[in-house]
């Protein structure tokens, strides 16, 4: 017989309280911190104004609280990735893969970014994540660990231009894209066209980082199979560095 235990039940006002976070993330993330006002929460989940302050005093606590609930679970996940065991090359590889997975799960974060830098005059002083020091110093460490090894020959000599290519175009791509392109025509979020990105994610953070041996192979898995009978010359630039 099995032991584990089935999840607890959530009491009333948990329940309570993670509706209201839900319905917070999503005005959030579709209209920005200035324009949601505390009713739009309130009557999403079918509460009073007063009803809300019992969880949540104002609308930056609120705020916080989403922040909070929405890239807690996405910067745990990237610290796993950046963790031990393996090369520096294959932490990095997991990390941007595992970013582009966070935003596959949850598309809010996208969005929620976008409007975050928006509306930055609100909060001038606030961080996206309170914790995300932590997350900027594991990928700083690996950089400088990658560059003394060897495993790293950046193009630039901080990691800000590899996350920015990695943080700027899955960004966009998950929240904007759509919006710029004829409805129907092309489904960013569907499974095959996500994957796809996720390959052109990884394969710019390592050309940006000067990952080559890791590049080399991925072009060589990427690149089509020859027909039969392609000529010598073919076979050999396949197998070819950069």
């Amino acid at each position: 017989m099995s032991s584990t235990k089935p999840p607890k039940a959530l009491k009333p006002a948990e329940r309570s309280r993670a509706a209201i976070l839900a319905a917070a993330e999503d005005l959030f993330a579709r209209r920005g911190y200035a324009v949601t006002r505390l009713e739009d929460v309130a009557d999403a989940v079918g509460l009073t104004r007063p009803a809300l302050f019992y969880h949540f005093r104002d609308k930056q606590t609120l705020y916080d609280a989403v922040l909070e609930t929405a890239f807690g679970s996405l910067a745990k996940r990237l610290e796993e990735a950046m963790s031990p065991p393996g090369s520096i090359t294959q932490r990095i590889e997991r990390a941007a893969e595992a970013w582009v997975d966070g935003l596959q799960e949850r598309p809010t974060l996208a969005r929620l970014i976008l409007r975050h830098v928006a509306d930055a005059e609100e909060h001038p002083n606030q961080l996206i994540y309170r914790s995300s020091d932590r997350v900027l110093g594991m990928a700083w460490a690996m950089f400088e660990e990658g560059r003394k090894s060897g495993e790293l020959k950046p193009l630039h000599n901080d990691p800000f231009h590899a996350a920015s290519a990695a943080i700027g175009t899955s960004v966009f791509y998950v929240s904007a894209l759509a919006s710029l392109i004829p409805a129907g025509s092309f489904k960013p979020l569907a499974p095959e066209q996500l994957a796809a990105h996720k390959s052109d994610v990884v394969f710019t953070v390592r050309r940006v980082l000067g990952m080559s041996s890791s590049r080399r192979k991925m072009a060589s898995k990427a690149r089509p199979a020859g027909k039969a009978g392609s000529p010598p010359a073919t076979k050999r630039r396949a197998s070819g560095g950069d």
